[in-house]
């Protein structure tokens, strides 16, 4: 733990420590922000923040994305502001922000204050999304949860990071050659939409190109399992570069270059996605159905650098394609890497796809198009996410029989990347019909119009035949089974459902 790290530094380190910050911020007050974060060596819940900042306007804030934003500020304690003199300026705080007295824009302060990580003695609704928390293996931050900050306009934000013994420290901002645990970070949403962990974890960096996967794993019973965790993690990105042909490639003005995948063993399985980053809580001794939660969420949210960050999409009308067609791939990518089989397949189809589609509150009312509208889309997961995932089985299917298997959904992910890709072009409805009719010879009109903007149930007995499989619906239940003699062209596409490009 924390606490059983040495309590105490030799003077001259602390002297040499103090000396590198001031180095570090001089010349700051006509440039960028500053930060400086110390992990304390004696109490693992507190983290000690010091800023230079150039005021915008009067109001120190922090993120306003979580479950419930207005609750980081109750997390930071001790916060005084000094102007350039060194003296203490007046603060209030009000609601979720502090307002300083007779601030004025261009003025130069000294900021510091202490986070406390009490985060997980409350409930949060919605899942984790950037909750601190502390572990014997180290402390997990996000940016939301941490950083107070002055104004929108900053950029090349320095930040450095000073640690306790043995402990490093793991973020996917770009270091500052020569000098440890230092980082130059782009903007504010670069700052806060991060995550970050320092402990005694397991940091693997995956490049690929210009894009690289940070891989960390924390906590004895996952690093046990770390050849597994990481060879299912190269062979699934590496799936997905093959499949659309290219790195995630950012929307210009923006950085992707780097995507960090933290691990941390827990007792039960969640997950969360915080920018470009993933933070996901596995249990190394489940049981299989739990494992799979896991790695299936890795694979769908990681699947999303590509569709959703490279490919953007222009409202959420089109979120049964983000959503759903995600869910595709990242059954396809679990087939190509081992982690599941066609008998898997089939179950996690039935039980976590069909069974939610057809049992969803609105099933047979409203149109998968507009169950995601003002982007509550957990509240229709079925129409959403199940509805997305078969639509995309269907057009899969269609495409590839229509091609004699010569192209299929796969050449319109490819496409799509190809002509939007690292663009700051949206992809609407129409766009999504039309390059899935020109890669698969046929009109998805009537498709799109009756199933996804329409209410009517995806015509699945229609579809898999394709493939060579005989679907029975009975009692609400998935059930598919292989027909006899199937033809060559049958036994291809049903390989190709399976992921095979």
């Amino acid at each position: 733990m924390f606490k059983e790290l040495p309590k105490s530094r030799p003077f001259f380190v602390l002297l040499i420590t103090f000396f590198s910050f001031q180095l570090f911020l001089a010349g700051q007050q006509s440039s960028s922000d500053s930060y400086f974060i110390r992990f304390d060596s004696e109490e693992s819940k507190i983290v000690h923040v010091e800023a230079n900042l150039t005021l915008e306007d009067d109001t120190l804030r922090m993120s306003d994305y979580g479950p419930m934003p207005e609750r980081w500020p109750d997390y930071v304690k001790n916060l005084e502001v000094r102007d350039d003199e060194g003296q203490v300026r007046a603060v209030e705080k009000k609601e979720a922000k502090w307002i300083i007295a007779n601030a004025e824009p261009g003025a130069y302060i000294q900021l510091s204050y202490d986070l406390h990580i009490d985060h997980e003695e409350i409930n949060w609704p919605g899942g984790i999304d950037g909750v601190a928390f502390v572990r014997t293996w180290g402390i997990m931050l996000s940016g939301r949860s941490l950083f107070v900050v002055n104004g929108s306009d900053k950029e090349d934000i320095k930040v450095q990071v000073e640690l306790p013994d043995a402990y490093q420290f793991s973020a996917p901002w770009n270091g500052v050659a020569g000098i440890p645990n230092t980082f130059v970070v782009k903007n504010h949403l670069q700052l806060q939409e991060s995550l970050l962990f320092a402990g005694t974890h397991k940091e693997i960096i995956m490049p690929r190109g210009d894009f690289k996967l940070k891989f960390v794993l924390g906590g004895e019973e996952i690093l046990a399992k770390e050849k597994e965790y990481v060879d299912t993690a190269e062979k699934v990105l590496d799936y997905y570069i093959q499949l659309m042909g290219g790195n995630p490639l950012p929307t210009p003005g923006n950085n992707l270059s780097t995507a960090m995948v933290i691990i941390n063993q827990s007792e039960s399985t969640d997950g969360e996605v915080i920018g470009n980053h993933l933070s996901m809580f596995i249990n190394p001794k489940g049981d299989m159905q739990n494992q799979m939660i896991g790695w299936f969420m890795f694979a769908h949210e990681f699947y999303h650098l590509w569709n959703g960050k490279t490919l953007r999409f222009q409202d959420s009308e089109t979120d049964w394609f983000k959503e759903g067609v995600t869910s595709y791939y990242t059954l396809k990518a679990l087939n190509q890497v081992g982690m599941v089989n066609e008998e898997v397949s089939k179950m996690i189809m039935n039980n976590l796809f069909y069974q939610r589609y057809v049992n969803d509150s609105a099933y047979g009312k409203l149109a998968p198009a507009k169950a995601a509208s003002g982007f509550d889309k957990d509240n229709h997961w079925g129409l959403v996410y199940g509805g997305g995932f078969f639509a995309g089985v269907c057009m899969d299917m269609q495409i590839r029989k229509n091609t004699e298997n010569k192209t299929s959904l796969d050449d319109v992910m490819r496409k799509l990347y190809l002509d939007f890709g690292g663009k700051d072009a949206l992809i609407d409805q129409n766009t999504l019909i039309r390059y899935a009719n020109k890669q698969g010879n046929t009109n998805f009109k009537t498709f799109i119009e009756t199933y996804i903007e329409g209410t009517a149930a995806m015509p699945l007995q229609e579809y898999f035949p394709h493939a060579g499989m005989q679907v029975n619906l009975a009692e609400e239940q998935l059930q598919l089974s292989h027909i006899p003699e199937k033809t060559e062209l049958q036994h291809q596409i049903w390989e190709g459902f399976l992921g095979k490009n």
